[in-house]
């Protein structure tokens, strides 16, 4: 996670209540970027299969984000003139999941999950829990 940087509990606070309004509209889109990474144990699609995800879970978890769970943000290295994303770590069974997001757009109620998927190395780095 090199290139990352911390914002403020504010900042977050008003991320995760405007992801959880838009999250909340039946007009809502959530696109999931699937990781194509050599080692399948570190892939979005071995994550959810995994614990048994779908799309509508995932909504379901993003809404429940908690300031505790924040690590840090990085910039969209693909799209500079784009929002940065917010970077999430929740554990389940134990196993610790990445989670990098954002809001693409606020008009067409668009957020982007480019990571869902098992930390490959150990977090530690919450500003905030």
């Amino acid at each position: 996670m090199s290139g990352g940087y911390s914002t403020t509990k504010g900042d977050i606070q008003i991320f995760l209540k405007e992801l959880k309004e838009i999250l909340e509209s039946p007009k809502a889109k959530l696109n999931i970027i699937p990781r194509q990474d050599k080692e399948l144990e570190f892939s979005t699609e071995y994550c959810l299969s995994n614990l048994g995800f779908d799309i509508e879970d995932v909504k379901k978890e993003l809404k429940k984000l908690k300031i505790s769970e924040y690590v840090e943000c990085c910039k969209d290295e693909r799209n500079r003139k784009s929002r940065n994303y917010y970077i999430f770590c929740k554990e389940y069974n134990k196993r610790q999941v990445y989670i990098k997001i954002k809001i693409q757009n606020y008009d067409n109620k668009i957020i982007l999950c480019m990571s869902f998927h098992y930390a490959e190395y150990k977090i530690t780095k919450f500003p905030f829990k």
